[in-house]
């Protein structure tokens, strides 16, 4: 009998030791925290431009920090129980999450001046860390036979992980001597297009297919258009990737404008419309609907992320259309911020407060159903710190956007304390959790 509705084809025998995910999901929490007090420090400088060291040591901080720590914990546990992948010499985790923390924190204390020096051994830690991820979990992924979107989907997300790492080292002598590859904003919309779109976005749509309903009793997504979804954010991918190919091999030029009448930092952001389309807008349609018609009506705050950021997804499209075309620097920042802190920061955020509670329970509580007394999973988190990180983050989130658009320090300030609080209470509730064992005394009455 299943544990919970929807997870009869999952091999929970094969799950990760809890320690694994745990420590990824963990440090997260740190990585929120460092980005509030950066906030705190430096207010509005922050946000003058998106070229500034400390804007990319934020960013990098976000998504390599934050998004990505928590992805690859969770990959950890979906590889075995989903894939049906056991992953190879699975202690390894262990180093790639110091790899990775040491890596995110070298660079983020680089660009915001705090430690200089750092730049060129964080971008070779966050690059071991990544391959010996790659090594073992991707490998694992690529070789299991079993089939579905949800595999497809993580299949496309390590690959979208690969090349944005290779972007980034290819770019990365960039940032000590202002020599790119080719021009800059042409190198960085691509990496971004993949790291969002493709490591992000396809991580989040093919665990959308699996978790919404295993955990909120939605109907399963019709297989058509899941596939539709995954093939959109494959070629948004693979074109941009294309023309940055394209323009090697004819060693055409990368800045608008030139003679030849063809622009590749305008084909690349075409390219990656298919995945816009995918990504950002079928998807959220398609899981609000779900949502919509759930047969489980019963409010859930977790419920509350994932509605709030499949409705900012839309709005990141509208962003990035006028940073497109604006000069003006704010509505690249506010895309990445919407993106970044919105979007995917408020769906994974909402992830681990179902997630965590149920490995743990899992782990701990489920083997000894029957013997002894067993707290029910609902009751192990409280509703009351998820709501408050509900509000801490869509406080910051809206305060975060009105300090892009006004430049003013104190706002920028107190979105940092807001960003200070949420990464307190996620570290908190995960700590508490972390901390529940059965009482197996009980077990000798």
């Amino acid at each position: 009998m299943s544990l919970l509705p929807g997870m009869n084809h999952l091999s929970l025998d094969q799950a990760p030791p809890l320690e694994i995910p745990a420590a990824f999901f963990l440090t997260a929490s740190f990585a929120v925290m460092a980005v509030g007090a950066l906030l705190i420090w430096t207010g509005a400088a922050a946000f003058q431009s998106n070229w500034q060291p400390l804007v990319l040591g934020l960013t990098h901080l976000g998504t390599l920090g934050f998004l990505t720590m928590v992805m690859m914990g969770a990959l950890y546990q979906m590889s075995p129980v989903v894939a049906g992948a056991p992953i190879p010499f699975i202690r390894v985790a262990h180093l790639v999450q110091v790899l990775l923390c040491m890596g995110v924190a070298r660079l983020a204390l680089d660009l915001s001046g705090l430690w200089t020096g750092f730049t060129f051994g964080s971008f070779v830690l966050i690059a071991l860390a990544v391959l010996l991820f790659l090594a073992t979990v991707g490998f694992a992924v690529s070789k299991t036979s079993t089939q579905g979107e949800t595999v497809a989907g993580m299949r496309l997300a390590l690959f979208s992980l690969l090349l944005m790492m290779l972007l980034g080292l290819i770019m990365a002598p960039g940032f000590f001597d202002g020599l790119f590859p080719g021009a800059r904003g042409f190198w960085v919309q691509i990496h971004l297009s993949t790291a969002l779109l493709g490591w992000v976005g396809g991580l989040i749509t093919a665990v959308s297919w699996q978790v919404i309903p295993m955990f909120y009793l939605t109907a399963p997504i019709d297989p058509f258009r899941k596939k539709v979804v995954m093939g959109l954010t494959a070629v948004g991918v693979i074109l941009p990737l294309s023309v940055l190919l394209l323009s090697i091999l004819f060693r055409e030029p990368t800045n608008p404008g030139t003679s030849s009448g063809w622009d590749p930092t305008h084909a690349a952001a075409l390219g990656a419309l298919p995945a816009v389309l995918g990504v950002w807008l079928l998807h959220p349609v398609l899981i609000l609907h779900n949502f919509h018609q759930r047969r489980r009506k019963r409010l859930d705050a977790s419920l509350f992320f994932w509605q709030a950021g499949l409705c900012i997804a839309p709005v990141t499209v509208i962003c990035a259309g006028i940073a497109y075309f604006s000069h003006d620097p704010r509505w690249v920042l506010l895309f990445g911020w919407l993106a970044i802190w919105g979007w995917a920061g408020m769906i994974v955020h909402g992830m681990l407060s179902r997630i965590l509670p149920f490995l743990v329970w899992f782990h701990r509580f489920a083997p000894y159903i029957g013997r002894i007394p067993v707290p029910a999973m609902r009751g192990m988190l409280p509703d009351a710190w998820t709501k408050l990180g509900l509000g801490c983050h869509l406080a910051s989130l809206l305060l975060g956007t009105i300090a892009i658009v006004t430049l003013d320090p104190w706002i920028a300030r107190i979105t940092g304390l807001l960003l200070l609080a949420t990464g307190i209470n996620l570290l908190h509730w995960m700590v508490h959790l972390l901390r529940q064992r059965p009482d197996l005394s009980a077990l000798d009455r």
